[in-house]
């Protein structure tokens, strides 16, 4: 298992400008007492940019995160799923800045992130 599929996000829904994804919560999330891992939160929301970036540039391009800015404002028990939404704030050429809110399943706000993503030319040896 990656990362990736242990984040167990369920589905990510992107158009034009706004994204939305669903992460349910398993004890791989957990930071041991039971609560969500900051981290597992700060992967998610980097993951999802990622892949909404991928889907707005050109086929000899990657989108690779930059930067990462995290705020965790309520704590989120290891249960139920955070629901995350995006906002495109910036499409450059180089970079893409993305506003993310996530939120549990009662719709309370849970963290705020904004990740940026550098766009950058695909190499050959890139799957």
């Amino acid at each position: 298992m990656n990362l990736i599929e242990g984040l167990n996000i369920e589905y990510i829904n992107v158009d034009a400008s706004n994204f939305e994804a669903k992460m349910n919560l398993t004890h791989f999330h957990d930071q041991t007492f039971g609560y969500l891992h900051g981290g597992a939160t700060i992967a998610y929301g980097e993951t999802i940019a990622g892949y909404a970036s991928n889907k707005k540039i050109k086929d000899n391009q990657v989108a690779v995160g930059q930067c990462i800015t995290a705020n965790h404002l309520k704590p989120k028990k290891i249960e139920g799923c955070i629901i995350a939404k995006g906002k495109l704030m910036h499409k450059g050429t180089t970079s893409h800045v993305w506003s993310i809110e996530m939120f549990d399943e009662n719709n309370n706000l849970i963290s705020y992130l904004t990740v940026t993503n550098a766009i950058i030319k695909r190499d050959k040896t890139m799957f």
